[in-house]
């Protein structure tokens, strides 16, 4: 077995916050002051997403001798540690690259920097990058993903439901897992989690649309109206025109040409 160079992540992560502090933008310094007053989760340097890629691209090609998957996950440990959202972020991305060396068993660890996923960008990130790549290895190991879509935290929730893409992503066609997790989020109102359930209900329609026809029909009695329409969109004009009627009825709205009259 090939020894790790784990012991090689503080300083790599020294290196890594140095080349953020470069590339601060003002403004962006300016936005993550107004941001800290907030009392967020994490602290902000101020740099912005393109640059932050750009820094984790520069850090993989001047340490693609060193980093390995344990390095990089060392380094996502570190980074939690310190609590800076940009360090964190440069930290998946470098992580991601592993991403073929990840197992199922991956989303233990990343509940355990589930607590991190209160700032809704690191969220992403972890959901996206490192969530969905590891439950895609076994769409069975959904228990953890559950776990997230039943908390208060919202970062959590969005953790689970972007963990829940790769049920219905690159050739998965879990849609029944898809929409249970969409079912426990079916009544968001916060607008991220809101947007985020529709885009899972589109999706899972490309899979199977007449699943995604008959929940959004089931629950059209108690959903939240607004994730109900727009996760709709992907359903035939028909099908999607007579769960709208169907909603408007319900909220007790009269349609113009009756209105008219």
């Amino acid at each position: 077995m090939a020894k790790s160079n784990v012991g090689a992540a503080p300083s790599i992560l020294k290196e890594i916050r140095e080349v953020l502090e470069e590339r601060v933008d003002e403004k962006a310094r300016a936005a993550a002051s107004r941001a800290a007053a907030s009392k967020g989760p994490v602290k902000l340097l101020g740099v912005r997403p393109a640059a932050i890629r750009l820094v984790a691209k520069e850090m993989a090609a001047k340490h693609r001798n060193t980093l390995d998957r344990e390095t990089a996950v060392a380094l996502v440990e570190g980074a939690a540690a310190r609590k800076t959202r940009e360090e964190i972020l440069v930290a998946i991305e470098l992580l991601e690259r592993f991403r073929r060396e990840l197992t199922p068993a991956f989303l233990t660890q990343i509940d355990k920097w589930s607590g991190l996923a209160e700032d809704l960008d690191i969220a992403e990130a972890l959901g996206t990058k490192l969530g969905a790549p590891a439950l895609a290895l076994d769409t069975n190991k959904l228990a953890m993903v559950r776990k997230w879509a039943r908390m208060k935290s919202v970062g959590r929730r969005r953790l689970a439901l972007l963990t829940a893409w790769a049920l219905v992503t690159e050739g998965k066609r879990e849609a029944n897992a898809a929409l249970e997790i969409c079912e426990l989020l079916l009544n968001e109102e916060h607008p991220v989690l809101v947007a985020g359930v529709a885009a899972l209900l589109r999706e899972t329609t490309k899979v199977d649309a007449k699943a995604v026809q008959d929940f959004l029909f089931r629950r059209s009695v108690d959903g939240n109206p607004d994730i109900l329409r727009a996760g709709s969109e992907n359903l035939d004009s028909a099908r999607r025109a007579a769960l709208i009627a169907k909603l408007e009825a319900q909220a007790g709205i009269v349609p113009v040409a009756v209105a008219s009259r």
